[in-house]
């Protein structure tokens, strides 16, 4: 695999998109915090945040690739996979996660 064509690839795309999430929501936990709190949970925890967002892009992505190759029939289960695993954490990681992050926003802070 050369360079052109691992920069289209599902995975690389959806671990930069985890990334810049990741990066993204740590910066308004800490500007809605106090800017001095290294010990806030999203410093520690800033790896598993950065791994979360990126499975849930990546099975996002692989989900709206497949249905735009038309291949959903070919590929039923991976399909069904990665739509219930964009829909569960979806629901139950980052749905609560940026409703506790906009109620400190629209609250001026924590």
């Amino acid at each position: 695999m050369n360079i052109k064509n691992a920069m289209r690839s599902t995975g690389v795309i959806a671990g930069i998109a985890g990334l810049v999430f990741a990066l993204v929501y740590v910066g308004l936990e800490i500007l809605n915090e106090n800017p001095a709190a290294t010990q806030s949970i999203s410093i520690p925890h800033f790896p598993l945040i950065w791994l979360l967002a990126s499975i849930l892009f990546y099975c996002a992505l692989y989900a709206v690739g497949t249905v735009r190759a038309r291949k959903v029939r070919d590929r039923a289960i991976r399909f069904g996979l990665s739509v219930a695993g964009a829909v569960l954490l979806g629901l139950f990681w980052l749905f609560p996660m940026l409703a506790g992050l906009i109620g400190c926003i629209a609250a001026g802070g924590c």
